[in-house]
């Protein structure tokens, strides 16, 4: 038996989906002359038994393995796991593969589907004459194509016999533009499969990454994670991603999901580090070249030097053109810490990117007194809410003006609301306010009551069982 060769970032389902339908061979003889089994059932990204097709195919197994399925991913992040994963994979052991590569415990091992770009089908049937399955496609968690940043659609496996699947249909239509984040994410993992075909290299990822939001001041000098801000400005980038699933935050304080990326020997999904990795360092390039500043280093430094020494050391760097990340490597001090300094001193900064200038900052100024939401002062102007909300609070008494804007605006909804169910129920008596606008009515019992009390009816007076009976009788 001869696979058909291999087209490039081609998936080796896909290889098998095409010797299928160039043979003619049925699935069920082509599963039991190869895996011994016609009731077995082919995993799209992980698949098992390579050593018993590289016996028919006359190729590496190992190179199969490694270039067309997406065990490199999980070999790479999830290290403890990878001996025992290859060995399942190779042996063809599908369950066990299943189990050790922690599938079941991240509540990703449910319906699989095979994911296609529009663009990238239309594109293959012209140059090569055949679509096929591109493997950074399946990526789980990637909604994008890495070369068209455009949205996948998506195949649901329901049956058994995988091979059945077929070739990537053709889809007429507009493809849909996909998120920035959606895009970073997508080239991240193809950048990262490219580089893995050569070589598997083992990386420290807590230190990588605690390093990394140490310099962007998301950690304190205590080694303190600033939680809220971290997950706030994460949520509200991720906002932009169609799939909100577990391998997504579930909301803003969902602390726990950036504990266990942090946490050392915590197994996470492969995809929570492709996401947190493009979120940080947007390139696979500047991943693996990010040198993690030695903490020994910086801990003697800050031993023998006094406060003033290490002051006038950053100045000097800053003076020098160095930048804020090669002065946080050299000193340890974050880049919060840079920028004020330099402030302080009038040293001129080139930040990149200059995001945040004058024209900006008075942008956000001016949204912030017409009452504007500070997300979406962020979604206007193009930068974080941090950064919106940094500027809000160093102009003088905007925030109290915010804060009374906002109090105002919620007295004239409450208002309105207790006018209205006046004027839709004329014979409502106070206890019919009291439960039907319960919000508005106890909002303004609290802060508006004389208002309140002028504008609700006028209270009845309790008619005992006695005052009822005599009332009929009469």
């Amino acid at each position: 038996m001869e696979l058909p060769r291999a087209l490039p970032d081609e998936l080796l389902l896909g290889r098998l989906i095409r010797y299928v339908g160039l043979s003619g061979e049925s699935v069920r003889s082509f599963s039991f002359r190869v895996f011994g089994s016609n009731r077995v059932s082919i995993h799209p990204f992980l698949t098992a038994g390579i050593s018993r097709l590289s016996k028919f195919s006359g190729e590496d197994a190992e190179s199969q393995l490694i270039s067309q399925t997406l065990a490199p991913l999980f070999f790479f992040y999830l290290p403890q796991h990878s001996n025992s994963l290859k060995k399942d994979l190779l042996s063809g052991d599908g369950a066990g593969a299943f189990r050790h590569s922690q599938l079941p415990s991240f509540n990703s091992g449910g319906t699989l589907y095979l994911k296609w770009c529009p663009i990238c089908v239309s594109q293959d049937l012209f140059n090569l004459g055949v679509s096929y399955w591109h493997r950074s496609h399946q990526i789980p968690g990637i909604t994008s194509c890495w070369e068209h940043q455009v949205r996948l659609m998506s195949f649901e496996l329901k049956e058994r016999q995988r091979l059945c699947a077929g070739f990537p249909p053709i889809v007429h239509g507009v493809a849909e533009a996909a998120s920035d984040i959606e895009n970073d994410t997508a080239r991240f993992g193809f950048d990262l499969l490219t580089k893995m075909e050569q070589i598997i290299p083992t990386i420290d990822f807590t230190n990588r990454y605690r390093s990394r939001l140490h310099e962007l001041d998301f950690i304190t000098e205590n080694g303190s994670v600033r939680r809220k801000l971290l997950m706030r400005e994460l949520v509200t980038d991720l906002a932009k991603y169609p799939m909100q699933n577990s391998l997504f935050p579930r909301h803003p304080t969902d602390y726990h999901y950036i504990s266990e990326l942090l946490s050392a020997g915590t197994n996470c999904h492969p995809f929570r580090h492709l996401l947190l990795g493009a979120w940080l360092f947007k390139s696979v390039e500047k991943f693996f070249e990010y040198s993690v500043p030695v903490e020994e280093s910086c801990l003697n430094q800050r031993q023998n030097s006094t406060k003033d020494e290490l002051e006038q050391r950053c100045l000097l760097l800053l003076k020098q053109g160095y930048s804020l990340e090669a002065v946080y490597r050299e000193t340890g001090k974050s880049r919060s810490y840079l920028k004020r300094l330099a402030a302080i001193n009038g040293v001129k900064l080139h930040l990149k990117p200059k995001l945040l200038n004058d024209s900006v900052h008075q942008r956000i100024i001016s949204l912030a007194r017409q009452g504007v939401h500070r997300r979406k002062i962020s979604c206007i102007c193009g930068v974080g809410v941090g950064s919106v909300e940094q500027a809000i609070s160093a102009e003088p008494g905007l925030v109290e003006w915010r804060k009374k804007c906002r109090f105002e605006s919620k007295r004239r909804a409450y208002r309105v609301q207790i006018l209205r169910y006046r004027q839709m129920q004329p014979g409502a008596m106070r206890c019919n306010f009291k439960s039907d606008c319960a919000a508005a009515f106890f909002w303004l019992y609290l802060r508006d009551r004389e208002w309140l009390e002028q504008s609700l009816p006028e209270p009845k007076k309790a008619c005992g069982p006695i005052g009822r009976w005599l009332t009929k009788k009469s």
